[in-house]
């Protein structure tokens, strides 16, 4: 069987932008849940309970996923409003650890993660852009390569076949 590389989005948390208010009457009528009037403070809780619940979900579904325990670079440019410059790559023991690295900064009020191209994309926004992160699986070479230049260099020079594609899902 061949493998496939599948670009999906795993967590957005500006999803509630393209969830009309009608879906969110038959949701909590289906959970039993009180409907609250839409953009009231009810209606905003329960937007922001789910958001915290889908990311809860996202963390505790990486703990347990195949690339859990996968060593990885994150790599990328940062938007700010004097310009993009490019990040120091970044390593990391799993990409979950990737993922809270890139979301964690100062400021950051939204973010999306999903899968492109066999890597994982990471849009953390805030009020100067958006920052722009890819999170790369390093290859069994990759890493003794690392290990090797991380002794004798202070930066990389990021080779692309220090990585390796994510095929299928995340988990």
């Amino acid at each position: 069987m061949k493998r496939k590389i599948i670009n999906t989005t795993y967590f957005d948390s500006f999803w509630y932008l393209d969830f009309p208010y009608t879906e969110y009457v038959e949701m909590c009528e289906e959970c039993e849940w009180p409907v609250h009037e839409e953009n009231s403070n009810g209606y905003w809780q329960d937007i922001t309970e789910m958001t915290e619940r889908d990311w809860d979900d996202f963390n505790g579904n990486m703990k347990y996923g195949p690339y859990k325990d996968s060593p990885c670079m994150i790599t990328g440019h940062l938007g700010l409003w004097n310009g993009r410059p490019t990040i120091v790559p970044v390593l990391c023991d799993s990409i979950l650890e990737a993922v809270k690295k890139c979301v964690s900064g100062r400021d950051i009020d939204d973010w999306e993660v999903k899968t492109e191209d066999g890597h994982v994309s990471v849009l953390a926004h805030h009020h100067d852009g958006t920052n722009c992160f890819e999170i790369h699986l390093l290859s069994k070479k990759g890493e003794r390569e690392v290990k090797r230049e991380k002794y004798l260099y202070e930066d990389f020079d990021i080779k692309p076949w220090w990585f390796k594609k994510i095929y299928g899902y995340l988990f």
